[in-house]
């Protein structure tokens, strides 16, 4: 037997259908108190028989929590976010818990407005990933004021609670695997903009050059996800330092039209390329690139979210390079 929604079906039904009172049926579908296990196996067969489903507006008024989660994510176009919110999902489907999922646009406005729109749809816990390094930090306080709050890859609160990765382990793998090779003019591609992790990946890279290599000047250039940009972050490189032969890029969209620049280039020489975020086109191109932990990530911010004594709110993981021909 099943209904729609005009005849759903009740738990007094239930308890009429298993010969039981309501206040048992209750205390069997909710677990709230020890019920016998032959009694909640009665109750689940009548449930089922039915087609009783419990009412979850109900039951959050009771316990107070809607089993909700707020992820709000900085561009969905990135493909680093995709891979993530698939993670996220999966481990909340895993708690019984569901996701409202929104994409700030790279946008704080925007961003700021989504978090009021959670809180009001009541979630029990919001993970963001922060849009702007410092336009993100007031609503991200005004936020972690109501639920639990956590930063997940992009850190711009380090009092708030955090799930990130460390950004210097790769960076030091790809230059140390690439010196071996007797390279040693090294390049960074960053962003023009405020990502914390694209912050932290050049910081990373101008630390290791100034011990590595303290006699060079630091090569940067910082640009767009266009084509035209790494065109001409290409070129400066190629016009400023010659001698260049790795370029270290602050993600793969970067990487990826990097490399495709400078196998079209006449002036083409032998220059290493390695991304960050190990997405489909880096493989497609045999982009050598840094493989996040997103699964590991999901499930540390869902932990540290539940607010169970003794979660680490603060959690720092590390990541897998892959080597492939971009760089040999």
């Amino acid at each position: 037997m099943s209904t729609g929604l005009a005849g759903r079906i009740t738990i007094r039904e239930v308890a009429a259908d298993a010969g039981l009172s309501i206040s048992t049926v209750s205390r069997a579908l909710t677990g709230a108190r020890v019920v016998a296990p032959d009694i909640v196996e009665r109750v689940r067969k009548s449930a089922n028989r039915l087609g009783y489903r419990a009412d979850s507006v109900a039951r959050s008024l009771r316990t107070q929590r809607t089993d909700t989660l707020g992820l709000v994510i900085p561009d969905i176009t990135n493909p680093f976010f995709p891979a993530l919110v698939q993670a996220i999902e999966h481990a909340a489907r895993t708690q019984g818990q569901s996701v409202l999922i929104v994409d700030a646009d790279n946008d704080p406005q925007v961003e700021r407005a989504a978090l009021y729109t959670l809180l009001d749809r009541r979630v029990d816990a919001v993970l963001i990933s922060p849009a702007h390094a410092t336009e993100s930090l007031e609503a991200l306080a005004e936020t972690a004021r109501v639920v639990p709050t956590i930063q997940v890859d992009r850190v711009i609160d380090e009092a708030l609670p955090w799930v990130r990765v460390n950004q210097s382990q790769p960076i030091d793998e790809i230059v140390g695997r690439l010196r071996s090779g007797g390279r040693e003019h090294f390049a960074f591609v960053g962003q023009s903009s405020t990502m914390a992790t694209s912050f932290e990946r050049e910081g990373a890279f101008a630390t290791l050059m100034e011990n590595a290599f303290p006699e060079q000047s630091l090569r940067v250039v910082r640009g767009t996800l266009t084509a035209a940009s790494a065109d001409v972050a290409v070129q400066q490189i190629m016009r400023d330092w010659p001698e260049t032969d790795a370029i270290i890029c602050a993600n793969d969209i970067i990487a990826v039209r990097v490399l495709q620049e400078l196998r079209s280039s006449m002036q083409r020489r032998n220059v290493a390329v390695s991304g960050f975020d190990d997405t489909l086109i880096a493989e497609a191109m045999g982009l050598t690139s840094v493989r996040q932990p997103v699964d590991a990530l999901a499930s540390a911010a869902l932990a540290a979210a539940s607010g169970v004594p003794g979660v680490s709110l603060h959690v720092e993981l590390f990541s897998t390079v892959i080597f492939r021909t971009s760089t040999s």
